[in-house]
């Protein structure tokens, strides 16, 4: 199994959701994920709201709104559409014992991980929407190593990577350095001086 996938499984349930989105966007191989409103006031009109529904609210897809419910490695396909098709009935019919969301509906997104690219599609009324401004997931990452970082000097892609305590503040640097007192110059006189 993959590191990254088990690095899901490690996550899976008790993890905050950055870190779910983290491991899913990290998965070294395909993936996907099934994201899904979380339930609240600022969520209700967008509740199996088609597409259409939500313009007409003048509202998109906000992945602030959604928690990933499951995440695995994607078999190999060669029809996308055939492929999301797919996942929608394994996600209405045969659930994974693992999976703990409700049936794959309208407002429902699946995101696919190919070759490193990220796509989301919006579970539709009639079949998927493209959105493809929903995961950025340079971005994404960013804010999540932003929350879970625990020294804002290494935001560098990697969260926590090193030992707090094996990393010096600047000032304990400069504290640490000693420093020798300007050698004595020579006094120069002035010309007129030696007159």
């Amino acid at each position: 199994m993959n590191d990254k996938i088990q690095k899901w499984d490690e996550v899976n349930g008790a993890a905050s959701q950055d870190e779910k989105m983290v491991a899913f966007l990290e998965s070294a191989t395909d993936s996907y994920a099934i994201l899904q409103l979380r339930w609240g006031d600022d969520t209700r009109d967008e509740q199996f709201a088609s597409y259409s529904r939500l313009q007409k609210m003048g509202k998109e897809p906000d992945i602030d709104h959604y928690e990933v419910v499951y995440a695995s490695s994607l078999p190999a396909y060669t029809n996308q559409t055939q492929m999301l098709d797919g996942l929608y009935e394994k996600f209405n019919i045969d659930h994974p014992s693992d999976f703990h969301g409700h049936s794959l509906s309208v407002s429902d997104i699946v995101a696919l991980k190919v070759n490193g690219v990220v796509s989301s599609h919006y579970v539709d009324s009639f079949g998927f929407r493209n959105l493809p401004e929903f995961i950025k997931p340079e971005n994404y990452l960013k804010a999540a190593e932003m929350a879970m970082e625990d020294d804002y000097g290494m935001l560098d892609g990697i969260i926590n990577n090193g030992a707090k305590d094996e990393r010096k503040s600047v000032l304990e640097q400069l504290r640490e350095k000693t420093v020798e007192p300007p050698a004595a110059c020579p006094v120069r006189r002035d010309e007129r001086e030696m007159e």
